[in-house]
């Protein structure tokens, strides 16, 4: 993959999720910045270096033409046979073999820099694709804790609400079947006090009845012998009467105490 200053340029990274570690944003695109500005220096460089070397290449080629008039002017007529010296040629040799040495130097470095910038490029969206990974991963392992924080809890209180449901349903059962056998309780034992009262009352009253049939029984007989007593009295009376009326003798009345005796 070639590695562009483009690519350095509009190279983006994802931000990580909130509360998720990650590269401080600030430093990565000031990296990338340099690494920009270092790769188009390179660049730059290298197409500057291989244009010198085009140039000496073509100057050293019209240097090794340029010699052999000079050597025929200055030669005499008979010398004039060897139209070129071999020597004269590598002449310009030291001027391409330096350039060629830099831009050597400056294409294995900014080769160098290139590999390095392309692998940091590369280290860093791997790091951040990695990075991406791990925060889905986390942000997915939260989600399914928190939902199955979530079901638990609401387990728990569904529980926690049909076991208090429960309770109070039977706490009301408990005092409902409670208030019955108290009000049963306290119904039955009225009802055992009256019907004691009633009892004791038809007691009393039976027996005011046999006191009063008692009394009335002894008045009867006290009658009964009041009437006969009171017969014998007046048949005594009316004996002596007939006795008096017989003799001339005059009655006598019987006492009071006589009559109620006995």
């Amino acid at each position: 993959m070639r590695l562009t200053p483009a690519d350095v340029h509009n190279v983006a990274f994802k931000k990580p999720s909130l509360g998720k570690r990650g590269y401080d944003e600030d430093e990565v695109d000031a990296f990338l910045d340099l690494v920009e500005a270092e790769l188009a220096r390179l660049i730059e460089e290298n197409n500057e270096l291989t244009q010198r070397l085009a140039a000496a290449g073509g100057d050293g080629a019209a240097a090794a033409a340029a010699p052999a008039p000079a050597s025929q002017d200055s030669a005499p007529q008979p010398a004039a046979a060897p139209t070129v010296q071999p020597a004269a040629e590598p002449a310009p040799a030291p001027q391409a073999a330096t350039a060629a040495v830099a831009t050597g130097d400056a294409s294995v470095q900014a080769a160098r820099l290139l590999g390095l910038a392309q692998e940091t490029a590369e280290r860093l969206t791997s790091d951040a694709a990695a990075e991406a990974e791990a925060t889905r991963a986390s942000a997915r392992a939260e989600s399914e804790k928190l939902l199955s924080d979530a079901h638990t809890e609401s387990d728990r209180m569904l529980t926690e609400a049909r076991n208090e449901s429960q309770r109070l349903v039977s706490d009301a059962q408990a005092t409902s079947d409670k208030l019955v056998n108290d009000a049963t309780a306290k119904a039955e034992s009225l009802d055992r006090e009256a019907q004691a009262k009633y009892a004791q009352s038809m007691q009393q009253l039976t027996d005011q009845r046999g006191s009063l049939e008692k009394k009335i029984d002894d008045l009867r007989v006290y009658e009964r012998e009041y009437r006969s007593r009171l017969k014998e009295w007046l048949n005594e009376q009316l004996n002596q009467l007939d006795s008096s009326a017989t003799g001339n003798g005059s009655p006598t009345a019987a006492p009071v105490g006589q009559l109620k005796k006995g």
